[in-house]
């Protein structure tokens, strides 16, 4: 088990990662997918409870994956994660005059 997973008191693994967690922990990364290894070196859990969770997800179209190798995958997100209360009120707050749609901002950068 990874170091990363603290115990309780009876044994008992004590920390527990949410999607939201893992959905986050793909929004901060820089790489277009990461591995079960990278993501658990992010969260404390274990790489086995990585995975377990990332196939939940997998199953509720959270996530997806592509095999890199006999026994590698990669592992990305479907869609990001949940907005905190203070960022969601920013943007209901924000003035519609100074947004712009993607498919507006592609027609103005002229990118198909």
């Amino acid at each position: 088990m990874s170091d990363n997973q603290p115990r309780e008191g009876g044994g008992k693994y004590g920390e527990k990662v949410t999607e939201q967690d893992i959905l986050k922990a793909f929004d901060y990364s820089d790489d277009p997918f990461l591995t079960t290894t990278e993501l658990a070196e992010q969260l404390p859990v274990s790489r086995q409870a990585v995975s377990y969770r990332l196939e939940q997800m997998r199953k509720k179209g959270l996530v997806d994956k592509k095999k890199t190798g006999a026994r590698a995958a990669g592992w990305w997100a479907m869609l990001g994660p949940r907005l905190s209360d203070k960022a969601e009120e920013r943007a209901n707050a924000a003035d519609p005059d100074s947004t712009i749609s993607h498919e507006k901002l592609k027609a103005e950068l002229d990118i198909e």
